[in-house]
């Protein structure tokens, strides 16, 4: 059986919108991501998922 990869998840800072690729840790045989602790652009601790930052940046601007 082939193996499948895992796709990192990423994160955009809600202030300068820089992407990052969120820290890995493995547990239970599962991957699991986090952002970093704040932005090393803007020093901004507020993140959001990729996938998600269009909804939540509209949101925030309505």
């Amino acid at each position: 059986m082939a193996h499948a990869p895992e796709r990192l998840e990423q994160y955009v800072c809600m202030n300068c919108q820089v992407t990052y690729a969120g820290s890995v840790t493995k547990a239970d045989g599962t991957h699991h991501f986090s952002p970093p602790d704040d932005c090393h652009v803007c020093g901004n601790p507020d993140f959001v998922e990729a996938e998600g930052y269009v909804h939540r940046a509209v949101a925030e601007s309505e």
